[in-house]
């Protein structure tokens, strides 16, 4: 028989385990933790802390910064641990896009 702690333990992993997305907000800021799993010209996809891999915009206002300092999108390579501040934005024909607002990258390099 399970207990109601054993139940509320299961309760909260399962809440955790859902993506990121679940719990976005179109026009607020996301922060995903996770290693570069691909980079392309104005495309990133990271593989989130949880397993999870999350696609993302880039664009001419994302910014880049190595540790405090600012740095360049050719800096991010694959396999690289990042935090990515991104906002989701749903355009005029109902897509919705996750856009980078930021990429932080590790004080020093890989």
């Amino acid at each position: 028989m399970m207990t109601r702690r054993t139940f509320g333990t299961l309760v909260f992993a399962a809440v955790a385990a859902l993506s990121w997305r679940v719990f976005a907000h179109e026009g607020h800021e996301h922060k995903v933790m996770g290693t570069v799993s691909m980079i392309h010209e104005q495309h990133l996809e990271v593989k989130a802390t949880g397993g999870k891999t999350v696609a993302f915009v880039l664009n001419d206002k994302t910014k880049v910064l190595r540790g405090t300092k600012p740095a360049k999108l050719a800096d991010v390579k694959t396999g690289e641990r990042v935090v990515v501040v991104a906002v989701e934005t749903k355009e005029k024909s109902g897509k919705t896009t996750v856009v980078v607002k930021e990429v932080r990258l590790g004080a020093s390099g890989r």
